[in-house]
This record gives C-alpha cells, structure tokens and sequence, in this order.
C-alpha cells in the first residue's frame, strides 16, 4: 500500500511539473506601452471592418454609422482596460442645456457608463476591463453591447428630439 501512495504521489509530481502552460490567446497588450497596444487594437479593428485612426494611444474607430473611441489603459502591476467612448450627434434643433440635462438623466436613469455632452451630441463612455490579454469574443461583445445602449437611450428619450435620428436605426446604432 505504501509504495502505491508514493508512486501515485511520485506520477502525480511529475505530471505536474511537466504540465505545459499554453500560450495566452488573444491581443496581447505591451504594459505600460499604450500607443503600442492602441496600434494593436487598430490592427484588430481593421481585420474586422472599422476604418481606423491612430493618434498616440488614442484609436478613433467607425462602421457604418457607429463611431468609437478607444483608449487602452494599461497598469503592468495590476488591471488594464480599454476606455471605450460611443457618441451619437445631437438633433439640430437640442440646445447645449437640453443635452446637458439629458446627460445628466441618463446618468441617473441607466447604469451602464458615463455620460456627457459633447461638442457634437451625447458621449457614452466605459471601460472593458482585463488582464495583459485581451479576448477578441469580450472586445466584439463589448462592442455591441455599448452599441444597444442607444435603445435604452432612446427609451429615456422618448418623444424629446435631444438625438438625431440614425439612418438605418433598426439595429439601434
């Protein structure tokens, strides 16, 4: 009984110390190097159809009608994030105090990031956290998440004409 606990305990050692550690999948993000990670983030963003712009750290991002801001934010001792900003343009006919009040609502009404009043119509800004690699599947999923957010704008909205409308707004971006 005694040499079968330690030969399982000797299998078991081995077994351990060989396991081989995979490498991370994803876009690996060079702490504290942000303008190099922003330049992976634009590389990653082009592959899927953005159009991208790069300044420094900062990618400027758009699709269609949607139109991004990212910002990685990287700490090599502890939690990175990207600072993702979504803006939507103001009706013409929104003065600066109805949109910001209106910002100021949401931030009361809805709990999904920051909003404010931008030069050119609302700001939603939030932040995709993680560890030194960043998923591909979470980014996409982030991405569209913030993209719904207009819906419950809209919502809060109501009949107000605060936002301009979006062309081809079925799919609320």
């Amino acid at each position: 009984m005694g040499r079968v606990c330690l030969l399982l305990t000797m299998l078991l050692v081995a077994a351990t110390g060989c396991a081989v550690q995979r490498a991370p999948t994803g876009l690996a993000m060079p702490a504290p190097d942000e303008a190099r990670a922003a330049s992976v983030l634009a590389g990653y963003l082009l592959a899927q159809g953005w159009t991208v712009r790069l300044a420094d750290a900062l990618v400027e991002a758009s699709r269609g009608d949607e139109r991004l801001q990212l910002e990685p934010q990287l700490d090599p001792l502890g939690l990175d994030r990207i600072v993702i900003s979504r803006s939507w343009p103001r009706d013409p006919q929104a003065d600066d105090a109805a949109l910001r009040a209106f910002a100021l609502e949401l931030n009361e009404t809805l709990n999904v990031g920051q909003f404010r009043a931008g030069p050119a119509g609302l700001v939603l800004q939030s932040s995709l956290p993680f560890l030194e690699v960043l998923e591909p599947r979470l980014l996409d999923a982030f991405l569209a998440y913030t993209a719904e957010v207009r819906l419950a704008v809209l919502q809060v909205q109501g009949e107000r004409r605060i936002l301009a409308p979006v062309e081809d707004a079925g799919a609320s971006r």
